[in-house]
């Protein structure tokens, strides 16, 4: 595999980078004014949803590469480029994570009040061991299996040198994706609630960020080929697409499983979940627009759109990818506010300003990184 004389530089963002400053230092101002002025858990709770979905967004980039290389996949080593440029909010993320235990008595009820029979799995010290270990194993390999891509090709090594090694490296890097994003799931979200539970929560929220995370690396790829920076080709945006497609039928899938297994038990402890998420309002409106335009559109344009020849025009893909991004956001709304028994859907200027802190925050890393890595994405085939 070689690369082509053309190296990539940072894109010149669609938000300029001062108000992304202004931006990011306004977020923390409402986050610090929030935790402070008598209004703890709105602040805590929106700030736990953002963490969760850029968390998620930017540790699925490396695992999508990594899947890539486990599978010695060859179609188009520039998009696996492309993924691990998510990894840039790794560090922040694990910063962020750090500060979310300032919160943990606020968010969830068993830090002051323990449950005997969950004692030995929901205490603080266990649950920050295994939450921070398992954040900085992943986000370390992560970063490691990253720097060794970028630095072998920017020193013009094919592929196939340190072959051993990479693979090695994503093969850690899948498993423990697996186990950490399945303990967010499990440790970050079904505790807040800590009588309700779900089997299958973890691996729903796996495949859930990867839904998000497959959609994320289409995106950058056509807006690295309409900047010029990349020429990939038409069939492998297809391709990667089709993952994006595959990966909402088994977001869909998972949903429908856990939905099935709990009401067919009808136990009141799980079963009140669902109640309170899909028969109540605002939240039975809610999860309908969240299947509706997450689901629904997305898979009614895409089954069309991937049959037959691949297009070169992408609007409408854009457009569809967004909306996938913009339901799973507020299916983390939705899920961590009936676990908190919140009767409205957050939407004060706190929630607002806390949630463009984060985006603010992820694309000013992301800049940086590829800044300062300067990784070759280009390549001719």
């Amino acid at each position: 595999m070689s690369a082509n004389t053309t190296v990539s530089a940072a894109p010149v963002p669609r938000v300029p980078q001062p108000l992304l400053v202004l931006l990011a230092a306004l977020g923390i101002v409402a986050f610090l004014y929030g935790i402070t002025q008598g209004q703890p858990l709105r602040t805590w709770m929106i700030y736990l949803i953002n963490l969760l979905f850029w968390s998620s967004l930017a540790i699925t980039g490396p695992a999508i590469a990594g899947m890539i290389q486990v599978t010695e996949g060859r179609w188009s080593p520039t998009i696996k480029r492309i993924a691990l440029t998510t990894a840039g909010f790794l560090p922040v993320s694990f910063v962020l994570f750090l500060v979310l235990f300032a919160g943990r008595a606020v968010l969830y009820p068993w830090v002051s009040h323990p449950l005997p029979n969950k004692a030995a799995w929901l205490n603080v010290p266990f649950m920050s061991l295994r939450i921070g270990i398992g954040v900085l194993l992943l986000y370390w390999v992560a970063m490691r299996y990253t720097k060794a891509v970028f630095a072998a090709d920017q020193a013009g090594i094919p592929a196939e040198v340190g072959n051993d090694r990479l693979m090695r490296l994503s093969t850690i890097m899948l498993i423990l994706y697996v186990v950490v994003l399945s303990l967010w799931g499990f440790d970050l979200i079904m505790s807040l609630d800590p009588i309700w539970y779900s089997g299958l929560l973890g691996g729903y929220y796996v495949v859930s960020s990867m839904y998000t995370g497959f959609g994320l690396v289409t995106y950058l790829t056509l807006r690295y080929n309409q900047a010029g920076v990349t020429a990939v080709a038409p069939k492998a945006i297809q391709d990667v697409t089709k993952l994006t497609f595959a990966l909402s039928i088994v977001w869909m899938y998972f949903f429908f499983s856990q939905y099935l297994i709990i009401w067919y038990g009808n136990v009141p402890n799980e079963t009140r979940f669902f109640v309170l998420g899909f028969l109540q309002q605002p939240w039975g409106r809610l999860a309908w627009a969240i299947f509706i335009v997450g689901w629904l559109i997305p898979f009614s344009y895409l089954l069309k759109r991937l049959t037959g020849r691949p297009p070169t025009r992408h609007k409408v893909l854009t457009v569809i990818l967004w909306m996938g991004w913009i339901a799973i956001f507020f299916e983390r709304v939705l899920v961590v506010s009936v676990s908190l028994k919140q009767t409205a859907i957050p939407h004060g200027i706190i929630e607002v300003l806390v949630t463009l802190g984060f985006f603010a925050l992820f694309m000013l890393s992301r800049t940086w990184f590829l800044a300062r890595y300067k990784p070759v994405l280009n390549l001719s085939r």
